[in-house]
């Protein structure tokens, strides 16, 4: 019995499932994430960002706050559906690690191959949102529903171009699966030929995940804190751990589909195996800085000026683009 769970732990499904690029380095990679952002941030506005806690660089200034928010009491309002209140930020905080089940940090570096992942991927990140609009309407206050309102109004008008802008992709590609996608992008990346497409994919991408100036359903100004306000101690926590996993995955899949996933220059006596995941893993912390950076330097757009952005320019952008596609893959490629 023993010697069988050794061999479990050592097993290569464990450690892809459970260490990388599994559960603790996508916990790990959240943490950065969050701890990048303030300090990014605060140099952009002539700051200093995290001090203190920690030796370094206000490090652990994140865990700090993280265990203060557990501490902190959990509210339920009165008038709340006391299960779906509690509930969907649980379910909401942990979906979007299945996202990464799919994703290929490298060639050997993937949790659940497929030939079919990109559709996973899709499916899981259409899904996502959904218990944070169940959280938003189980609250029964207010400003939670109007953010909710926004959210589903964000949500219809830029989960449509999110999709339309991987057609061209698959097309150039010749498949669904992101390993093949990428190995597609060997002589040079999508971006080259598919420009349009990243800008309609990143903008949406931003929009998905509730980024500035994309903001609207939690403005903080107007709504208090939108379709989270009712919402303290772990049950925040778990929300905005939720919304970190999700923008850290919409980083790494915009790596994946557009800027040549793995490939980079050969770096010698450094094994194949471990300059994939860098490669991959730079490619995402670039453009999540563009995504972190708007914050310090954009301002939130109205509602009306979203809906013109997601229903008048990005779906009329992918479609030509998918239409682009259509005439490269028949004669040029």
């Amino acid at each position: 019995m023993f010697s069988q769970i050794i061999e479990l732990l050592t097993s290569e499904e464990f450690i892809k499932a459970a260490i990388f690029p599994g559960i603790t380095f996508v916990m790990l990679y959240a943490l950065f994430t969050v701890w990048y952002e303030r300090k990014l941030l605060a140099r952009v506005a002539l700051r200093i960002g995290p001090l203190h806690v920690g030796k370094i660089a206000g490090i652990f200034q994140l865990i700090a706050d993280a265990v203060k928010l557990l501490t902190k009491e959990v509210i339920v309002p009165s008038k709340s559906y006391r299960v779906l209140f509690v509930a969907s930020p649980l379910i909401g905080g942990f979906l979007p690690l299945l996202i990464f089940a799919f994703m290929p940090f490298g060639s050997g570096w993937v949790i659940y191959p497929s030939e079919v992942s990109l559709l996973l991927v899709f499916a899981v990140i259409a899904v996502s949102p959904i218990p944070f609009l169940v959280a938003a309407w189980a609250s029964r206050s207010k400003y939670p529903f109007i953010g909710m309102l926004r959210f589903g109004f964000q949500l219809f008008a830029y989960e449509v171009p999110l999709f339309l802008a991987m057609i061209p992709v698959v097309m150039v590609a010749g498949s669904l699966d992101l390993r093949e996608i990428v190995l597609a992008q060997e002589k040079f990346p999508f971006i080259l030929i598919l420009p349009l497409s990243f800008i309609v994919f990143l903008i949406s991408s931003i929009a998905e995940v509730e980024r500035i100036p994309f903001d609207l359903p939690t403005a903080e100004q107007e709504l208090v804190a939108g379709w989270t306000t009712e919402y303290s101690g772990v049950l925040l926590e778990f929300i905005q751990l939720g919304t970190y996993l999700k923008a850290d995955a919409l980083a790494v899949l915009t790596s994946i589909l557009f800027l040549g996933g793995w490939h980079g220059p050969n770096m010698p006596f450094i094994p194949v195996e471990i300059q994939e995941p860098f490669w991959l893993i730079l490619k995402s912390l670039i453009v999540l800085s563009f995504i972190l950076f708007l914050r310090g330097v954009y301002p939130r757009v109205t509602i009306d000026r979203l809906l013109d952005i997601g229903w008048r320019i990005l779906i009329p952008l992918a479609l030509l683009n998918i239409f682009i596609a259509t005439i490269l893959v028949a004669y040029l490629l």
